[in-house]
Parts: C-alpha cells; sequence; structure tokens
C-alpha cells in the first residue's frame, strides 16, 4: 500500500468543500499535477468565501482518498472612486470634504522644523 498521496497529471481527481457539514462547492478535473494546483484552483473558484472549510479530496486513479481543513480568505476589493482629485487641491462641496480638510500649505525654512 502506498502511504505517499500523490497527485499527477491525468488523475481523475474529486474534491468536496464542505462547511458546516453542507456541500458549498464540487470539483472534478484531470489537469491538476500536485496539491499546490488543486488547492489554488479551490481558492480561485472560492474567492469570495472567507473562513474555515473542510476539504475531502479522492483520487479515483491511485486509490487514495484525504479530508483536511482550508482557511479560505475572501478577496478584498477597494473602491477608491470617492477620491477624485488630490486632497492639496480645491476643497469639494461633498460630506468628504466637510470632515477632511487639506492640510495649508506653507513652505518651511531649515530653522522652522527643529
Amino acid at each position: 500500500m502506498n502511504k505517499t498521496k500523490s497527485i499527477s497529471f491525468g488523475d481523475k481527481i474529486f474534491a468536496r468543500v464542505t462547511r458546516n457539514g453542507h456541500t458549498i462547492y464540487n470539483f472534478v478535473s484531470e489537469k491538476v499535477s500536485n496539491m499546490a494546483d488543486l488547492l489554488s484552483q479551490i481558492r480561485l473558484a472560492m474567492k469570495d468565501i472567507h473562513g474555515l472549510v473542510m476539504i475531502h479530496i479522492r483520487n479515483f486513479n491511485q486509490g487514495w482518498g484525504d479530508e483536511r481543513p482550508l482557511m479560505l480568505y475572501a478577496r478584498k476589493v477597494r473602491n477608491y472612486s470617492f477620491i477624485k482629485q488630490d486632497l492639496y487641491d480645491a476643497p469639494r462641496q461633498d460630506s468628504f470634504n466637510a470632515a477632511v480638510q487639506a492640510p495649508e500649505r506653507k513652505m518651511l525654512f531649515p530653522w522652522e522644523t527643529h
């Protein structure tokens, strides 16, 4: 019996991702060459999911199965569309600039920095 659980390109891999006993994703592929490829494809498919999940992996060709936890981190999308101009430009007339005022520009001389 082979104790190492390896994945070769062309092996039929089944993977099931569960959370709290409920299946949230099923994956079947023959184009995975190692465990890193498998996990990266699962993470890509689950990019909006955050939290601890269980992965049930079955290699049909080699006849082994495995179960392991995986922590998923949701992709963070930052939206900076509310900043439409440099903060040093003239203040805008909206709620954002009401709370944040641009600092006054002043030339500093060397004796004023200490």
